[in-house]
C-alpha cells in the first residue's frame, strides 16, 4: 500500500526524486544566505513551491485514508468472517450434538427392544416350565389317586378273602 502511496502522489504531482543525501531543488539553499532577486519572485516561488507541497500532502493524506478505510474494512471483513465462523463452529457442534443424540437414542431403542424380545423368550419358556408343572402334577394326582385307588382295591380284596375264608370255615365247621 505504501507503493500506492508513492505511485499516486508522483503521478499526480510531478516531484523530482531526490536521494537522501541531497536537498530538494527548491530547497537547496535553505539556511543559507540567498541572493533575493526580488521580493514577490521569491515569494511567489516559495509559494507555488508551499502550494504544490500541500498538494504533495494533500495526496499523501488523501491516500492514507484511502488505506485507513481499506484496513477498517478489511478489519470489518475480518470481524464477519469471524462471526460467520463462530455461527458455523457452533451450528456445526449442535448438529453433531443432534446427530449423537439421534444415534444414542437409536441404540437405547434397539436395546430396550432386545430386551424385550429377550423377556418374551423367558416369559414363553416360564409358560411352558408352568404348563409342564401342572401337567406333572396332574399326572402325579393321577398316580397317587391310582396308588389310593389300588390300595384300596387289595384292602377290599383282603377283607373279601378273609370273609370268603371264614365263611368257607363256618360253611364247613356247619356241614
Amino acid at each position: 500500500m505504501s507503493n500506492q502511496i508513492s505511485n499516486s502522489a508522483t503521478s499526480k504531482a510531478k516531484i523530482p526524486r531526490v536521494s537522501a543525501g541531497t536537498p530538494a531543488p527548491h530547497l537547496k539553499n535553505v539556511g543559507q544566505p540567498q541572493k533575493v532577486p526580488s521580493a514577490t519572485g521569491t515569494m511567489q516561488n516559495e509559494f507555488a513551491s508551499l502550494k504544490e507541497a500541500a498538494m504533495v500532502i494533500q495526496r499523501i493524506r488523501l491516500s492514507a485514508q484511502k488505506e485507513i478505510e481499506e484496513v477498517r474494512k478489511m478489519r470489518a471483513d475480518a470481524l464477519k468472517y469471524q462471526r460467520e465462523t463462530a455461527t458455523k463452529a457452533r451450528s456445526e457442534a449442535q448438529q453433531l450434538v443432534l446427530r449423537t443424540r439421534l444415534s444414542t437414542q437409536r441404540e437405547v431403542e434397539e436395546m430396550i427392544r432386545q430386551a424385550s424380545e429377550e423377556i418374551q423368550k423367558v416369559l414363553a419358556d416360564i409358560r411352558i416350565i408352568r404348563i409342564t408343572a401342572q401337567e406333572e402334577l396332574a399326572a402325579q394326582r393321577k398316580f397317587t389317586d391310582a396308588a389310593k385307588l389300588s390300595t384300596m382295591s387289595m384292602a377290599i380284596k383282603k377283607e373279601a378273602s378273609k370273609a370268603n375264608i371264614k365263611s368257607k370255615k363256618q360253611l364247613a365247621a356247619a356241614k
